[in-house]
């Protein structure tokens, strides 16, 4: 058995990655490919999200990963969009699937941080699911 608080996860700012202003966009890697030894394979990670609002949708990249990612929001609204222009508002308890390399984008909406936890897959080598800033993004 492992327990994973959250007050003890690291947070990286993966804003940065895309020159978004400091602290926009936190992740904490809850459960990853690190998390764990053999007996503990699995083939998913989750993740927690903090986004703070300031950035308006067409801000955001149209971007997408080789990974399936569903985040489920806890706190705070959010608008997302898809690569077909589909847009949704979405808020607490609702969850948002998007496919292996859909594009899409999200931001802030209103004046409350969005809370949200993100569960991904790990296909092929995993390597998408070991804590680091973002990779294998297309980003348009």
């Amino acid at each position: 058995m492992i327990l994973r608080r959250l007050k003890d996860v690291e947070e990286i700012d993966v804003g940065k990655a895309f020159g978004f202003p400091e602290k926009m966009m936190i992740i904490q890697w809850i459960i990853s490919n690190e998390t764990g030894d053999e007996k503990y394979h699995h083939s998913y990670a989750v993740r927690k999200y903090t986004l703070q609002p300031g950035l308006t949708i067409e801000d955001i990249p149209l971007h997408n990963h080789k990974y399936v990612q569903s985040p489920h929001i806890l706190s705070g609204k959010l608008m997302c969009e898809n690569g077909d222009g589909e847009r949704i508002e979405v808020g607490p308890g609702d969850t948002i699937f998007f496919h292996e390399n859909e594009r899409h984008r999200v931001c802030v909406l209103g004046d409350e941080p969005v809370e949200l936890l993100c569960i991904i897959d790990c296909p092929g080598d995993g390597e998408d699911c070991i804590p680091d800033q973002p990779q294998h993004v297309g980003v348009e």
